[in-house]
C-alpha cells in the first residue's frame, strides 16, 4: 500500500494554484481601493472613530477563509487517490501461440533492422494492444519447443520475446512442419479455439509443412501465417563474430534466402487461416487481427484480483464547504458587545453592505459549483471503475454496474453505449443492439455516429447467426447493419472503418441474394418453374414487353425465346387464357415467398420507378403486335371488348390489373436523419 497520495486529474492542480493567487491579488486590490475611497470623504482624523466598529482582523480571516475554499475545491476537483481495494476481474479473450521462426535466414537485412529483430518489434507492438487473450511463444528452426506457455501475463511474454536469437534452437534448419505439430499438441487440451500465428519466411528445407497443415486441421486447428522479408531476398550473413561474411553451402557459393509467399499461402488456405506479408513496420499482425481475430468468439479465462486506487475526493469537498460556510457566517464588524457608539449608518457602511453581497454571491456561485460537482465527480469515479472493470475484460461485471447505474440515471446515453460494449463482448448482440440504439437519443454527434456503427456491429453478427436458420432474418438484420453504417458514414463521411463494413455488408447481402434464388429454383419443378416465372414476367412486363414475347412465341412452340433484357422463360402457352392468368398469380405468389424481390431487366425500368406507360408506349406496342399478328390464339379467347381496346391503343382489363398489383407490391422507403437528436459510434466493427 503507498503511503504517498496520488491525483488522477493533477492538471487541475495547477489551475488551482493560479485562481487562488490570482483571487488574493483582487481582494487585496480591493481593500486598497475602499481605502483610499473613505479617505476621498472622510477626514484622517475622523475615520478611526467613524469605522471603530471594523474588524480588520476579521476582514482579513475572511479572505484566507475563501481562498482556503476555493483551494480545496480544486483540490477535489483533481481527484486524489489514497491506498488500494481488491476487485474481482473475469477475463475474456482467445488464445494466440506465436510461432517464431529462429532460423539464420532470419538474420538477413532485406528488411530493417533484420528480419528477426522486425518480427519480435511487431510482436511486442501486437501484444502490447491486446486486452484478455492469453499469448504463448514457441520458437523453431530445425526442432521446435514452448518458450512461454499460454498466459495473460505480457510482460513475463515479452521477456521471453526479448532473448530470441538464433542460438535459441541448438538444431538448424527451418522445419515448419515441426511447429505446426508442436503448436496442435500444445493446444490439444485447450476448449478455446486452437490458433497458431506463424512468423517466417517460409523457406520450409523439411518440405512437410503442407503435410503437417493437414494433420492440423483435423484437429480443429487454424494456421496463420506472416511472411518476412522481401520475394527478391539477399544474402544469408554468418553468425555473430564474422561482420562481412556471408554463409555459403558446399559447393561454397554463396546462399541468397527469399521470402516464399506461395508455401506460406498454401499452409494458411489448408487450415482455412489467412497469409499476410509482416510489413516493413508490422501491419501484418493488425490485419490479422482485425479481419480473422477479432471475430472468434471469446471464451472466459477465469477470475483474478485486481487493485484499483480509492477515490477520496469526498474529504476536500467537505472541507471546501466548511471553509466557505465559515466565510459566509463571519462577520467583519467587532462584536456589538464591545461598541460603545450608536450604530450610524454612513454612506460607508452602505458601500459595505454592496461589496458583502459581492462576496455572497461569490460564495453562493461557490457553494453551487460545489453542490454540482458533487453530484458529478462520484458518477465520473463509479464510472471509471466500470470503465476498468472493461478494460480488464470483466464484462459480466460492466453489465451488472452499468445497469444498476441506468435504474438511476435511465436518460443517460453514455451509459447505454458502454453498457452495449459490455454486452457486445459477451456476445449478446441482441442486448447490444437495443443498448446503442438508446445511446442515439443524445446531442453528440460524435457519441452518435460511434452508436451506429456499434450497432451496425452488433446488427450484423445477429444475421450472421440467423444466416443458417432463417435467410429473410438474416438478410433483413443486415440491411438494419446496412442502415447503421450509412447513418454512421452521414455523421463521421471520413470514417474508414465504417466504410468497410458497410461493403461487407453489402457483398454478404448479395451472397444471400444469390443462394435463395438459387434454392427456390431448385425447389420448384423445370416446366413449372419455366412457366410460372414465364406467366410472372407477363405479369410485370409493359404491353411492349407481351408484344416482344408475342413475336418470339409465334416462331414455333419448341423454339427458344429471344433475348428479352434479363428474363427468359417458356413460350409454352395454355389454351385458356382466364386459366392462364390465375395460374400466374398463384405461381407469382408462390415465388414471392420463397426468394427476396430480383432485379427485373432494363425495360421494366419504369415499373420499378413507379411510373405508368405512357399512351404513347400503349399505341405503339399495340400497332406492333397488330403488325406482326402476335399470339393469335391468345386473341381469339379475348372478349370482343377487349379486342377492341387493343385496336385502340388501350390496356385490356385483365392488363390494367395486373399493372396495378404490382404497382401495389412496391413499398417506398423514406431515409432520413433525425434532427438535433438521434442520428447515425460503434468501437473497430466488424
Amino acid at each position: 500500500m503507498s503511503l504517498i497520495p496520488t491525483f488522477a486529474e493533477p492538471f487541475w492542480l495547477l489551475i488551482g494554484c493560479v485562481c487562488c493567487v490570482a483571487v488574493l491579488f483582487f481582494l487585496l486590490l480591493n481593500t486598497r481601493r475602499r481605502k483610499k475611497e473613505l479617505e476621498k470623504f472622510v477626514a484622517p482624523k475622523l475615520l478611526r472613530g467613524l469605522t471603530g466598529n471594523v474588524s480588520r482582523s476579521r476582514r482579513r480571516m475572511k479572505n484566507i477563509v475563501f481562498v482556503l475554499g476555493l483551494a480545496f475545491l480544486f483540490l477535489a476537483l483533481a481527484r486524489p487517490q489514497y491506498g488500494e481495494r481488491w476487485i474481482e476481474v473475469r477475463r475474456k479473450g482467445i488464445d494466440i501461440l506465436i510461432g517464431v521462426d529462429v532460423s539464420k535466414s532470419m538474420l538477413v537485412q532485406d528488411i530493417k533492422p533484420s528480419r528477426l529483430e522486425r518480427s519480435k518489434l511487431a510482436i511486442r507492438d501486437f501484444v502490447a494492444k491486446l486486452e484478455g487473450d492469453r499469448v504463448g511463444l514457441l520458437p523453431f528452426a530445425g526442432s521446435a519447443f514452448l518458450m512461454c506457455p499460454l498466459t495473460t501475463d505480457y510482460d513475463a511474454f515479452t521477456a521471453s520475446l526479448d532473448t530470441l536469437d538464433v542460438n535459441s534452437i541448438p538444431k538448424g534448419g527451418t522445419d515448419i512442419g515441426a511447429a505446426i505439430r508442436q503448436g496442435a499438441e500444445i493446444l490439444s487440451n485447450e476448449t478455446n479455439h486452437k490458433i497458431l500465428v506463424l512468423v517466417t519466411d517460409g523457406e520450409d528445407l523439411s518440405e512437410d509443412a503442407l503435410k503437417a497443415a493437414e494433420e492440423a486441421k483435423g484437429h480443429n486447428m487454424t494456421v496463420y501465417a506472416l511472411g518476412v522479408g522481401t520475394p527478391e531476398g539477399e544474402l544469408v550473413p554468418a553468425p555473430e563474430g564474422q561482420v562481412g561474411r556471408f554463409v555459403k553451402d558446399e559447393q561454397g557459393n554463396f546462399i541468397t534466402s527469399r521470402l516464399d509467399e506461395q508455401t506460406l499461402a498454401s499452409l494458411a488456405e489448408t487450415t482455412s487461416g489467412l497469409y499476410v506479408p509482416l510489413g516493413n513496420m508490422g501491419q501484418g499482425f493488425d490485419v490479422i487481427y482485425e479481419r480473422k481475430l477479432s471475430l472468434i468468439p471469446q471464451e472466459e479465462h477465469g477470475q483474478r484480483r485486481r487493485k484499483i486506487p480509492i477515490e477520496r475526493f469526498p474529504w476536500p469537498v467537505a472541507m471546501s464547504v466548511l471553509f466557505l460556510g465559515v466565510e459566509f457566517l463571519l462577520s467583519g464588524r467587532k462584536s456589538e458587545l464591545a461598541l460603545r457608539l450608536p450604530f450610524v449608518k454612513t454612506a460607508g457602511r452602505r458601500k459595505k453592505r454592496s461589496a458583502t453581497g459581492l462576496r455572497l454571491g461569490l460564495a453562493i456561485t461557490a457553494l453551487a459549483t460545489l453542490a454540482t460537482l458533487s453530484g458529478v465527480l462520484l458518477p465520473q469515479a463509479q464510472a471509471s471503475e466500470g470503465e476498468e472493470l472493461f478494460h480488464a475484460g470483466d464484462y459480466v461485471g460492466a453489465e451488472a454496474y452499468y445497469q444498476k447505474k441506468l435504474e438511476n440515471e435511465k436518460s443517460d446515453p453514455a451509459l447505454y453505449f458502454n453498457l452495449g460494449g459490455a454486452l457486445y463482448r459477451q456476445e449478446k448482440y441482441e442486448q447490444a443492439a437495443g443498448a446503442f440504439t438508446q445511446a442515439l437519443l443524445t446531442d453528440d454527434l460524435s457519441l452518435q455516429a460511434r452508436s451506429y456503427y456499434n450497432r451496425g456491429n452488433s446488427q450484423f453478427f445477429l444475421g450472421a447467426s440467423a444466416a443458417g436458420k432463417d435467410k429473410e432474418q438474416a438478410l433483413n438484420l443486415w440491411n438494419e447493419a446496412k442502415k447503421s453504417f450509412e447513418s454512421a458514414l452521414k455523421l463521421e463521411p471520413e470514417d474508414k472503418a465504417a466504410a468497410h463494413n458497410l461493403e461487407m455488408v453489402k457483398k454478404k447481402m448479395d451472397q444471400l441474394k444469390e443462394q435463395m434464388n438459387q434454392s427456390g429454383q431448385q425447389s420448384d419443378k423445370p416446366q413449372e418453374g419455366k412457366e410460372g416465372e414465364q406467366k410472372k414476367d407477363e405479369k410485370q412486363q409493359s404491353p411492349e414487353q407481351q408484344k416482344n414475347q408475342g413475336e418470339q412465341g409465334e416462331q414455333g412452340e419448341q423454339g427458344e425465346q429471344g433475348e428479352q433484357g434479363d428474363q427468359s422463360g417458356s413460350p409454352d402457352e395454355k389454351d385458356d387464357a382466364g386459366q392462364q392468368d390465375q395460374e400466374a398469380a398463384e405461381q407469382q405468389e408462390k415465388k414471392e415467398k420463397q426468394q427476396p424481390d430480383v432485379e427485373q431487366n432494363a425495360a421494366s425500368e419504369a415499373e420499378q420507378n413507379k411510373e405508368t406507360p405512357t399512351a404513347e408506349d400503349i399505341q405503339k406496342a399495340a400497332a406492333a403486335q397488330e403488325k406482326q399478328g402476335a399470339q393469335p390464339d391468345k386473341d381469339k379467347q379475348m372478349s370482343a371488348e377487349d379486342i377492341e381496346r387493343r385496336m385502340m391503343g388501350k390496356m385490356t382489363e385483365e392488363e390494367a390489373k395486373n399493372l396495378l398489383d404490382s404497382l401495389k407490391e412496391e413499398q417506398g422507403e423514406l431515409n432520413f436523419l433525425p434532427q438535433g437528436g438521434s442520428n447515425d459510434s460503434v468501437d473497430k466493427d466488424w
